[in-house]
């Protein structure tokens, strides 16, 4: 477009730390009792797992290689530079959190450990009512994340691990969309990894706000619940993942 490459370079920085200052706005955990109702019935139309209002999972964004001397940490399994990016998103697919701090030697769950995100779930979700995330067997199965069972000896286990990949797949579509509208996503940031950090943050605020500009209005109308059936028992992960399992799928 007849533009110097030093000037589009600057131009592409400010709008990233544009974007960056105002993620909050468009990448937001779902607070309100109505649009965790939605989230809620969304899931639950999928497969019929109840109370789910996201589905988690890292995905690796690779870097240009930084020096020798900080290599180390961000070469990841497969022998790439990268950073682990770990998000949750809601059944339409919106980035609902999303962190791009750790290398990609980093582990799913340690990431997820690290975050403010845990520290929120710990807080603020108690019971099933409260809801639930969907993960990966990479991740521990607690009373705010269900993950599948590891071996499925039964017709009910082997049923609520269908459902469970059915309604957690969201995250993976997601994260291919996503990769896909931005398509450094999937190449090679070539930036300093904490440039790289800030624009795969951007990028994906940008995701939402192109989500936001080309779907329809959301009914504000009631929304058809799954009728719940009553929980009573320990808090933990192993726990309520037997009574979902049992009360839905036996």
């Amino acid at each position: 477009m007849g533009r110097d490459k030093a000037t589009v370079c600057r131009v592409v920085k400010h709008v990233t730390e544009g974007l960056v200052e105002m993620k909050d706005r468009f990448i937001r955990w779902p607070t309100r009792m109505d649009t965790r109702r939605n989230i809620m019935a969304g899931f639950a139309d999928v497969a019929g797992i109840p109370n789910v209002i996201g589905a988690i999972d890292g995905s690796h964004v690779e870097i240009t290689k930084p020096g020798p001397t900080e290599e180390r940490p961000f070469i990841n399994r497969k022998g790439r530079a990268s950073i682990n990016v770990m998000a949750v998103c809601d059944n339409k697919g919106r980035f609902t959190f999303i962190n791009a701090e750790w290398p990609g030697s980093a582990h799913d769950s340690f990431v997820f450990r690290a975050s403010s995100l845990q520290d929120f779930l710990e807080e603020n979700i108690h019971t099933l009512e409260d809801g639930v995330l969907l993960a990966d067997s990479g991740y521990a199965c607690s009373r705010y994340m269900l993950t599948p069972y590891r071996v499925s000896d039964t017709p009910v286990k082997t049923r609520f691990n269908r459902a469970h990949c059915r309604s957690r797949v969201v995250i993976e579509r997601t994260f291919g969309r996503w990769k896909r509208r931005f398509s450094v996503m999937c190449k090679k940031v070539r930036k300093t990894p904490a440039q790289a950090c800030r624009e795969i943050v951007a990028c994906a605020a940008l995701h939402n706000i192109a989500m936001l500009f080309g779907e329809p209005d959301v009914d504000d109308g009631d929304v058809d619940e799954l009728p719940l059936i009553p929980y009573v028992g320990g808090e933990n992960g192993f726990a309520i993942r037997d009574h979902i399992a049992q009360a839905y799928f036996g």
